[in-house]
């Protein structure tokens, strides 16, 4: 069979057609050394105990140097107080695409009580498809996955439109001031030229058929205070009405019964409406999208106090009591600790004084043990469409959706300096994981697996030098759950097939017909 010249030519682009699906499977087989990497880092970072009280972290910076020693990266570790460590390390870009982005996640980890786990929470054990440790969801898997992605970009040697710095801290479960309160206040220069944050805090589900993806944007925030009372002091078998013991407990009474008014402040009604975006059922989709006048119905009101509380009043947790050493002492000092969490915009004054009335004790102290001024990041900026396209890459159909959380992380730090903070996260969460904090905390290694290649494909979206080559993103077949390797090699190559056999019939048309034409007739 004789070919035209332009036969030939369209015959050759099926040839390097052709070739597509082996490229994509290299990539593919790099996304697993990745993933497997990333499984193999956070099983070893799991038997880091790194409970705080008292932290330890100094162990867990030692072993997340000795991987970036061996890939060549130099770092920092530094001490906020002894054996307080923080870690620190930076891929250097030209600033053509903006200020650096720092990967940020806490090695400390919340305490642990084993005789609740069916493991050891320390073991960092594979079992039934989940990796199992305390810290595998909060936040040890992230910085697993951060860790694995800033060294494949370093070995890369991809040239980067600006710095992407790679931060691990401490004491994030209590406040964070051994970590990023103690960075910001004395090694600023770490931060230097620094725009964007993404650290934990967001969650992604598959809801009615796609995923959608939470990212936080705000949080409630956490006002912890201490109750202290004196009275007199006594023996145990005699009995004192007014003992300091007695009246601190009549006023966490009155806090336990008591509710805050319900609020619908301007950060939560956008989480409410957003939702109308992924909801399946219309005349539901519409009552979030008029959240403002849908709350005012008492059913619907009563329903999304049910589900979402904390997000829509102040809340108090009573959660550490102090007395007596001794069970037959009357002690002269009674405590109890709260945990406060209060709606984004409110004023911790005038909560305080709010509380006060309601407590109304005069010889009741309140003291504030933390206080948090819990700011804002606005969706639409360039990390956020880069997290949209990443998104869009595993799913087309994928969306994102601003977020406000119950709890806080060390975001609030980088936003009072008026930095871009996302909590956003790699992993599509299945209900089987978890709990957070709780016993059996575990995560899919699935989840693990694919989280380099997620991450990796967004810093490159948000991060390469314009005009970088060689370095393509991650094609969505890297991380999609939905197919095995063998699968998306098999798609891939039918396509290139089809694709060819297209090409060819265009060639024995002798160009008779628009290739659009020939594309659309063939399905």
């Amino acid at each position: 069979m004789r070919t035209t010249k332009a036969g030939r030519r369209i015959l050759g682009a099926a040839f390097v057609l052709l070739l597509v699906p082996f490229v994509a499977t290299a990539q593919q087989e790099g996304a697993v050394d990745l993933g497997l990497q990333a499984v193999e880092v956070l099983k070893s970072y799991l038997r880091i105990d790194t409970s705080n009280p008292p932290g330890n972290e100094a162990q867990a910076a030692a072993f997340l140097a000795r991987h970036l020693e061996e890939a060549g990266i130099p770092y920092e570790i530094f001490e906020s107080a002894p054996g307080r460590a923080n870690l620190y390390a930076r891929l250097h870009g030209d600033g053509s695409r903006g200020g650096a982005i720092i990967l940020l996640h806490h090695m400390d980890v919340v305490p642990v009580d084993a005789l609740s786990w069916n493991v050891d929470p320390f073991s960092g054990v594979v079992l039934n498809e989940f990796i199992y440790g305390r810290g595998a969801l909060d936040s040890k898997a992230y910085g697993a996955v951060q860790l694995v992605t800033f060294m494949a970009l370093h070995e890369a040697g991809l040239p980067l439109g600006r710095d992407i710095i790679l931060l691990a801290t401490a004491d994030e479960e209590v406040g964070g001031r051994l970590g990023v309160g103690y960075i910001v206040k004395n090694r600023p220069d770490l931060l230097e030229g620094a725009e964007f944050v993404l650290t934990e805090g967001g969650s992604a589900s598959e809801i009615g058929g796609r995923q959608v993806h939470f990212v936080e944007v705000s949080q409630k925030t956490p006002l912890w205070l201490r109750l202290r009372v004196t009275g007199p002091s006594g023996h145990g078998a005699k009995p004192l009405r007014d003992s300091a013991v007695n009246r601190l407990v009549r006023a966490l009474e009155r806090i336990r019964i008591y509710r805050g008014e319900i609020k619908l402040v301007p950060a939560v009604a956008e989480v409410l409406r957003a939702r109308a975006s992924y909801l399946v059922d219309p005349a539901v989709a519409e009552t979030f999208r008029n959240i403002e006048t849908s709350i005012g119905d008492p059913a619907f009101l009563a329903a999304l106090i049910e589900e979402m509380e904390p997000l829509l009043r102040n809340t108090i947790s009573i959660t550490v009591l102090n007395g007596a050493p001794s069970t037959n002492i009357i002690s002269t000092e009674a405590s109890a600790d709260l945990d406060c969490r209060l709606l984004p915009g409110e004023d911790p004054r005038r909560f305080i004084a709010t509380l006060t009335d309601v407590i109304d004790d005069p010889g009741i102290k309140i003291e504030p043990l933390l206080v948090v001024d819990a700011a804002e990041s606005r969706p639409g900026t360039p990390l956020w469409r880069a997290l949209e396209d990443t998104a869009r890459a595993q799913d087309s159909e994928a969306i994102l959706v601003p977020n406000v959380i119950p709890g806080f992380t060390d975001s609030h730090y980088f936003r009072e300096l008026g930095l871009v903070a996302y909590g956003w996260t790699p992993f599509v969460s299945s209900p089987r994981e978890g709990p957070a904090h709780g016993a059996d905390e575990r995560m899919l290694v699935a989840n693990v697996e694919r989280g380099p290649s997620i991450l990796r494909d967004l810093l490159v979206r948000l991060a390469a030098s314009r005009g970088a080559v060689g370095y393509p993103s991650m094609p969505p077949c890297m991380a999609s759950p939905a197919r095995s390797s063998a699968s998306s090699r098999s798609v891939a190559m039918s396509s290139a097939l089809r694709f060819a056999s297209i090409l060819m019939t265009r060639s024995s048309e002798s160009m008779s017909r628009p290739l659009s034409m020939i594309l659309k007739s063939s399905g």
